[in-house]
């Protein structure tokens, strides 16, 4: 369940300057960001902000692969059948969460599984002292 509370004053602008800090630390890495509905097609990274001032709060980011890509793995799975495609999808994303953890762990960040059961590969990312 979401909270309709927001964070105090403070927290929105600490939190956008979290997103942007990482969103600039994902690319001098190399990592290309997510441009779904610009570029049909494209996957990458993507960096959400969640107000909510409890623990759904935070700056999160997630990998998305090509479009076609993720209908193949999608097509796999209502079938019921393990298809290649949905392997290697659920392969990559790991793999990329996986990459994206240790670079934002590099870069002084705590980060880690937000552990989401709605976006299973999100990362959470905050600041070393919390």
């Amino acid at each position: 369940m979401r909270s309709e509370k927001t964070a105090g004053e403070a927290e929105p602008a600490e939190r956008e300057k979290l997103a942007e800090q990482v969103t600039q630390k994902l690319l001098l890495a190399g990592f290309t960001p997510s441009r779904r509905g610009a570029f049909p097609g494209s996957g990458g990274f993507q960096v959400n902000v969640d107000l909510a001032a409890d623990a759904d709060g935070g700056v999160f980011v997630t990998w998305h692969t090509s479009e076609s890509l993720r209908d193949e793995a999608i097509a796999s799975k209502l079938s019921g059948e393990e298809s290649p495609s949905l392997e290697y999808f659920r392969s990559l994303t790991k793999i990329m969460q996986s990459a994206m953890i240790e670079v934002l762990s590099a870069a002084g960040w705590h980060a880690c599984d937000a552990a989401n059961d709605m976006n299973p590969y999100a990362i959470r990312v905050e600041d070393r002292e919390k």
